[in-house]
């Protein structure tokens, strides 16, 4: 259910979140009551690892006896990167909001082995477009950052909801690329509705670092009908997030 009042065009979406932080932008211009009032954009960057759960119970059958088999879920490693507006209430507020626009690829590989000597691995290498708004919480009033909590939803809008690759050891079974293209077929990446938390360090000059983990509230992959016992379930996401940024004060 979650996933269906956030199933928006990702360019309708975006042109929406810059014309957010534009007006954010013309808000910070303007007089305030916080006068002291920290006011920034800039740029941020880094690494994911990345996993979808419940893979196993989509596309194996129940009737499959779990004997017979062995799967798992390998987290790969992705990228991420964007922009960002920083607003911190005051001069020494320990609160600040971070909107945030970033693009990256989040990976995550599922592998499969039997009795029949059967192995295969899906990898799921979907793009997202990801749309955020994050509290921070600094430790200290410090005027200039200092170590500092966060949390967060974001929206994360899938812009390559059929990248999807499979691989076997036996393509007598049936060719890899045929397999794949059936997958891709069947199988749908869908928007992420995302619950975030992390920390970080704002340094001196505007340079920071942080660590987020990001939990998927909504299903990441839609079963669409089809004739080999795929079911739709809930694929909920897991994401560990390093980053580096740099802020530009405004004002």
């Amino acid at each position: 259910m979650l996933n269906a009042w956030y199933k928006l065009q990702p360019m309708k979406m975006l042109s929406l979140a810059i014309g957010l932080l534009f007006c954010f932008s013309a808000f910070a211009q303007m007089d305030t009551p916080y006068e002291d009032g920290v006011y920034a954009w800039g740029f941020k960057g880094g690494a994911t690892y990345h996993r979808i759960d419940e893979v196993a119970t989509t596309i194996i059958p129940p009737f499959f006896s779990p004997d017979t088999y062995s799967t798992a879920v390998e987290p790969q490693l992705g990228y991420v990167g964007g922009i960002f507006f920083h607003y911190r209430f005051d001069g020494v507020s320990r609160i600040a909001l971070q909107p945030e626009i970033l693009y990256g690829v989040l990976s995550s590989r599922f592998s499969y082995s039997d009795v029949d000597e059967l192995e295969y691995q899906i990898d799921f290498n979907y793009q997202y477009l990801q749309v955020g708004t994050f509290v921070k919480v600094y430790l200290t009033g410090d005027r200039e950052g200092g170590l500092q909590l966060n949390g967060g939803l974001q929206l994360a809008f899938n812009t390559s909801n059929e990248q999807i690759y499979y691989d076997s050891n036996r393509p007598d079974i049936g060719p890899n690329l045929q397999i794949q293209q059936n997958l891709r077929n069947v199988l749908k990446g869908e928007t992420l509705l995302n619950l975030g938390a992390g920390f970080g360090y704002d340094f001196v000059g505007g340079l920071s670092i942080g660590a987020r983990y990001f939990y998927g509230l909504s299903d990441a992959i839609e079963t669409q009908a089809n004739g080999y016992f795929f079911i739709e379930n809930d694929n909920p996401t897991q994401t560990f997030q390093l980053s580096l940024a740099y802020a530009i004060p405004f004002r």
